[in-house]
């Protein structure tokens, strides 16, 4: 099939009266066709948009593809609050679809992020012709990914986001005014211009300076926060569902649960590639992991929409899944290979306890006595973010050679022996350790790193802890650095890193009781507790030898 054609901003009226305008790419031919729909905040018709979604090969595919800019984006009416209209206008929009001229009536969804999470909603609401969804690389719940992780802010994403999405908001806010538009324009962009800097640097963050003096769209915002629970929708959802995730995406974790929840209920697919958010390929950050870990060449023979169109061609056409294999389908990094699972967790990893030791070392066995670690964290000072599962414009996601992080002195390293055989690591990574500060409050971070032969230490996940504390009292903590998939070499070391900060991934703890809200901010002295089998470890889910799974 190789002829089209488009119709640009196709008007849908919403039940309040609300137009929303859409882009309609149909197949050649009466039909009928299946129909899917994505719905944006990010202009329908710009070009990194269409790459995402590709609804010209959708087309070719059999699809009619709309492709609509939702309330108060771009070409459609109505006012932007994050999240707060998709369920009804995606309910609208869906029903809208089944009614176009060559349409079989039947009616999928496909998007990734705010996309994906728009197809949560509408599906929530059960729509008669939504058929099937495909949210890729989105989030669950807010408080675990998007607005905040482990009771940190996610001032990275939160902050750059409502600075992309505020140029549209500005245009709208003050077309009629040339003068103040320029203004408010030039003062965004000044803003934007302050990456990686200032523009970070800003307090306090409880409320964001920025978002408030600009009157920016806010992820954070309690009412966006409510609307985009993943879990109230889910529970009401009956069309299968296909989830991508990736191991370097800030929704990682987010997606897997997604998809481990909707596979108790309906028929659902899960497949998590080597991947950030903006870019599915196999090179993330300073490290190749393997040609066939591309997002354009999946096992060498599918792409991430070719595998989409064709799950969604299935369900939509037949209502069934097509004919291939197992639910769950994983890129081995290290290994440079896909794997094909019944099940995610994996039921054969085995979680296995590597212990936290007083010179730095990181075994399966402890040491006798135990002995404190300390170290001062300045939060005027942070820990960079060096890479890792990160969405925002600076620094880059993806896997980095971790030594300037390394080479602080407000971060504690602990590395194995050379790994005398391959490890085979997959599954959700955890640590635990005891530890005290002299303040009311602070964070712990935690990441596992692999380290070459020769030295070079590179992320492979890593999590975030904010506590309140007594001043000077040892407590248990739990940092969930999420899950992964990741073959340790033989000759390779594994290393865990442990301290107070990843700026600015994370926003800074002040180690102050009210300093969020007022910026004022003190130094920490931190105490880590090693020794012993209990004391300190991460728990790594560790696949048996010779148990690698269908390749």
């Amino acid at each position: 099939m190789t002829h089209m054609t488009t119709e640009y901003d196709v008007p849908v009226r919403m039940r309040d009266g609300v137009v929303l305008k859409a882009d309609v790419y149909r197949p050649a031919g009466e039909g009928p066709w299946p129909v899917i729909v994505s719905r944006t905040p990010y202009d329908k018709n710009e070009s990194m948009e269409l790459l995402y979604l590709e609804p010209v090969l959708a087309a070719r595919r059999g699809f009619i593809a709309v492709v609509q800019d939702v309330r108060g984006r771009f070409a459609s009416e109505g006012e932007f609050l994050p999240f707060v209209h998709e369920a009804n206008d995606g309910v609208d929009t869906v029903e809208w679809a089944a009614t176009l001229p060559g349409s079989s009536g039947a009616v999928g969804m496909w998007g990734l992020s705010y996309m994906g999470n728009a197809q949560w909603q509408a599906a929530g609401l059960r729509p008669a012709a939504l058929k099937a969804i495909a949210p890729t690389l989105t989030f669950r719940e807010t408080d675990n990914g998007l607005a905040l992780r482990g009771g940190a802010h996610e001032l990275g994403l939160v902050r750059s986001w409502a600075l992309g999405t505020g140029f549209d908001t500005l245009m709208r806010r003050y077309a009629d005014d040339e003068k103040e538009l320029t203004e408010q324009l030039m003062s965004l962009a000044a803003a934007f211009d302050g990456i990686p800097g200032l523009t970070y640097l800003e307090l306090p963050t409880a409320t964001d300076p920025l978002i408030a003096r600009h009157d920016l769209p806010d992820l954070a915002a309690l009412e966006s926060r409510a609307a985009a629970e993943v879990p109230p929708h889910q529970e009401n959802v009956t069309v299968p569902s296909l989830h991508i995730a990736g191991w370097y995406d800030v929704f990682a974790q987010p997606t897997i649960d997604n998809y481990r929840a909707a596979a108790q209920r309906t028929p659902a697919k899960l497949v998590v590639g080597p991947w950030n958010h903006i870019a599915q390929t196999a090179m993330q950050g300073d490290v190749n992991f393997g040609f066939a870990g591309n997002g354009f060449a999946i096992e060498y023979s599918t792409s991430i929409l070719g595998l989409t169109f064709d799950w969604l061609h299935s369900w939509l056409t037949t209502g069934e899944a097509p004919d291939d294999d197992l639910p769950v389908k994983i890129y081995v990094m290290g290994a440079g290979e896909w794997r094909s699972e019944p099940e995610w967790p994996l039921s054969r990893a085995v979680p296995t306890r590597f212990l936290l030791g007083s010179a730095g070392t990181l075994r399966t066995h402890g040491e006798s006595s135990a002995s404190a670690l300390t170290f001062t964290y300045d939060p005027e000072n942070p820990a960079p973010t060096v890479g890792g599962a990160i969405m925002m414009p600076h620094p880059p996601a993806g896997s980095f050679d971790q030594h300037t992080v390394e080479e602080r002195t407000d971060v504690l390293v602990f590395t194995s022996d050379a790994l005398t055989e391959d490890v085979d690591m997959t599954g959700r990574v955890t640590a635990t350790h005891t530890a005290a500060t002299d303040g009311p409050t602070t964070d712990w971070v935690v990441r596992l790193c692999d380290v070459y032969p020769d030295g070079r230490s590179f992320n492979v996940v890593d999590g975030i802890t904010r506590v309140e504390a007594l001043p000077g009292e040892a407590a248990t903590v739990e940092v969930d650095l999420w899950s992964t998939s990741m073959l340790f070499k033989q000759g390779h070391r594994i290393r865990v890193q442990v301290t107070s900060s990843c700026f600015p991934r994370w926003d800074r703890n002040p180690n102050t009781a009210d300093g969020l809200r007022t910026g004022e901010m003190r130094v920490a002295s931190q105490t880590v507790h090693v020794g012993g089998e209990d004391r300190s470890f991460v728990t790594l889910p560790v696949v048996p030898r010779g148990d690698s799974g269908e390749a």
